[in-house]
């Protein structure tokens, strides 16, 4: 495993600007609140942006352009208790959300979730469908992550994935190094490899893993900071997510110290890390380019459910140079 470690530009924290507040047309179940409390993954397909949280069983659907209270549509099958102790053992940890290519009765790709393996019960994720206007089509798949995360478990310490992206003819998982011997880790896999085991019978596996690279991304208030999600742009440059939380393991919540967010290229080396708003912990990035600046949508996890997970913007340049030129320091 190669270690390489990043630093934070010089620069102002970006500045995000709030697009709405995740509220839903109806809770999750009796005693829920209306509401996305602990978002952690995002995609934004067409008019849709598609939020998964980490203490549901379900996938968050808005269409943008009618601003109108989101709707839940169910993931994954069983039951969460109300209680948040004894839901936080069950719950499947969704972490990542992510978009595959096209494949096998699947013309227009599909939406991939993935639990974060942090415990036994949080080996499973869905595949679902996508149509050509960016909508679901059918029904979730459930997709057992037991043979991934057995491999990945054999050379990670405090297996805790965070994000996943198409990157080429690779499949990429982050790890989230915020356990006690954990450490941030990127994970190459064949693509081809892990797509013929979800096809054939609907698992995640892989024979070996490719490419595993470790990071170190600093601190913020004395906390480590550590990769939270992950974007594909354009399948040759990964924008991710990292935040800092005083917390001792992966499996508690502690508290918020701020976020970063960065590029690394398809030879892994880190081109970008800037601060973010530090009243933000951001867990799920969506990243698109257009002419050299990149349009970023981020939802957080504010720790409290009873409030709702805001859904943000930001934009930043491809190249830091250009922000270093710019007199006020904006993006």
């Amino acid at each position: 495993m190669d270690r390489r470690a990043a630093s934070q530009e010089d620069l102002p924290p970006l500045e995000l600007r709030e697009l709405r507040m995740l509220d839903l047309d109806a809770p999750s179940g009796p005693g829920r609140a209306a509401h996305v409390s602990a978002a952690s993954g995002v995609v934004r397909r067409a008019d849709f942006v598609y939020v998964v949280g980490d203490d549901e069983l379900f996938l968050a659907v808005f269409e943008m352009s009618k601003g109108e209270p989101g709707r839940l549509e169910r993931a994954l099958d069983g039951d969460l208790p109300l209680d948040h102790s004894d839901r936080k053992g069950a719950k499947p940890d969704l972490e990542a959300l992510t978009v595959l290519p096209p494949f096998e009765d699947h013309p227009y790709g599909a939406l991939l979730g993935l639990g974060s393996g942090s415990t036994r019960a949080r080996d499973r994720g869905f595949v679902w469908r996508l149509g050509s206007d960016g909508g679901l089509r059918g029904e979730a798949n459930a997709v057992d992550l037991a043979p991934l995360y057995s491999l990945l478990r054999e050379s990670l310490d405090d297996l805790n994935v965070e994000g996943a992206a198409v990157m080429g003819d690779q499949f990429w998982l982050l790890q989230r190094g915020n356990g006690a011997n954990g450490a941030n880790v990127v994970v190459e896999l064949e693509l081809d490899e892990v797509m013929r085991s979800l096809v054939q019978d609907r698992t995640f596996a892989a024979r070996e893993l490719h490419g595993v690279h470790e990071y170190e991304l600093g601190d913020l208030g004395g906390a480590k900071l550590t990769f939270s999600d992950a974007s594909p742009l354009g399948g040759e440059l990964l924008v991710f997510t990292a935040s800092a939380e005083g917390a001792p393991d992966t499996y508690q919540d502690g508290e918020i110290l701020g976020s970063v967010v960065g590029t690394i290229a398809l030879d892994g080396e880190v081109r970008r890390l800037r601060t973010i708003d530090r009243s933000y912990k951001v867990e799920g990035v969506h990243a698109v380019l257009d002419t050299g600046v990149m349009t970023l949508t981020f939802v957080c996890d504010q720790d409290d459910p009873d409030v709702a997970s805001p859904l943000l913007s930001a934009t930043m340049a491809l190249d830091p140079d250009a922000e270093h030129a710019s007199p006020s320091g904006d993006s």
